[in-house]
């Protein structure tokens, strides 16, 4: 086991537009966790939301990151399923097993969930620990950077789950950037009929493969549209391309309340549905980390050293013109 009054490099928030690297301790793994030796860590767009307006509350400081994937480094007492130097993906959320709603099956909305970068310490480290039933073993053939994806696969595995069966339907996609890419991978999966994508990058719209490019949207023209993009703008939109019985799936947060015409909604019997974190998607998460033919790794446009995480992170936030997803790799 790592000593635990040994010190690791790590991206810890400390305040409001205040990503720090500093040294911390190596945490060390209770009865039921493991601890993982960092090999690559991506940068989700959340990340970005919470150093700068800080939603969820995190109390500072604070290592963050949350899609992240390594190699066991050592295992609790109580772990059996795994053993170190196993690679591994870990999945950020951490239900507690006992509230109502993980009494109901609904562990990924957890009334007392614990999340990896907001009330524990992230990824954005050399190490990091995870309760082991959170964690996957990765075969050869998924390197880390595409294991770190896990997490955000799932959740977009619970945006086509929400959008109930699209086989043979026209889905809509409203964002281009990684979620969105995503989503309109797995909806074709899927067998939707067709996928329309809106977005506002040239760069991140030639990336997503099998979709038309939507510049502009037709009125009552698509079943499902699910919006991927935090702008209040984007739902209005979705609304009025759904077709009578058409179903809104809303996966990015939009923090602004919004205007709603229940009209139109009473009218053509539309349904609007959330869809949150993701219920019990992890291993199908991890298949399709494995196919090929979603090709997932594409979405990964950068890999750069943990030591140059402000490039990292400058490029992460500013540089949609000519990045995707952001990988810091460790060595």
């Amino acid at each position: 086991m790592a000593d635990p009054f040994s010190y690791m490099k790590s991206l810890q928030l400390q305040g409001l537009n205040r990503l720090v690297k500093t040294d911390v301790p190596v945490p060390v793994p209770r009865a039921d966790e493991v601890l993982i030796k960092t090999k690559a860590a991506t940068i989700c767009t959340s990340d970005l939301h919470d150093i700068k307006t800080n939603a969820f509350g995190i109390k500072y400081p604070r290592v963050m990151g949350h899609e992240g994937a390594g190699i066991i480094f050592a295992c609790g007492s109580d772990v059996k399923d795994y053993a170190p130097g196993t690679r591994v993906a870990a999945h950020p959320v951490v239900p507690c097993m006992t509230c109502s709603e993980c009494m109901r099956g609904l562990e990924h909305l957890c009334s007392r969930m614990s999340h990896l970068g907001i009330d524990r310490d992230g990824c954005f480290a050399e190490y990091f620990v995870q309760r082991a039933d959170r964690v996957r073993a990765i075969p050869d053939n998924i390197s880390f950077p595409l294991g770190a994806l896990l997490e955000p696969v799932a959740v977009c595995l619970e945006a086509i789950s929400r959008s109930n069966d699209i086989k043979g339907k026209t889905v809509l996609v409203a964002g281009d950037g990684p979620f969105g890419n995503i989503i309109a991978r797995l909806a074709n999966r899927a067998g939707a009929a067709r996928v329309l994508v809106s977005g506002r990058e040239p760069f991140r719209l030639q990336m997503i493969p099998g979709v038309e490019i939507a510049d502009t949207i037709p009125v009552k023209s698509v079943d499902v549209a699910i919006l991927a993009v935090s702008a209040s703008s984007a739902v209005e939109t979705c609304l009025q391309a759904l077709r009578p019985r058409g179903r809104l799936v809303v996966f990015s947060t939009v923090q602004e309340r919004i205007s709603l015409s229940l009209f139109n909604i009473h009218v053509s019997e539309l349904e609007i549905v959330g869809a949150c974190n993701d219920e019990n998607k992890i291993d199908e998460s991890l298949q399709c980390l494995g196919e090929e033919g979603l090709a997932l790794e594409d979405i990964i446009t950068h890999h750069i050293p943990f030591n140059r995480w402000e490039e990292a992170f400058d490029l992460a936030r500013n540089g949609h013109n000519r990045a995707l997803k952001v990988a810091l790799v460790f060595d």
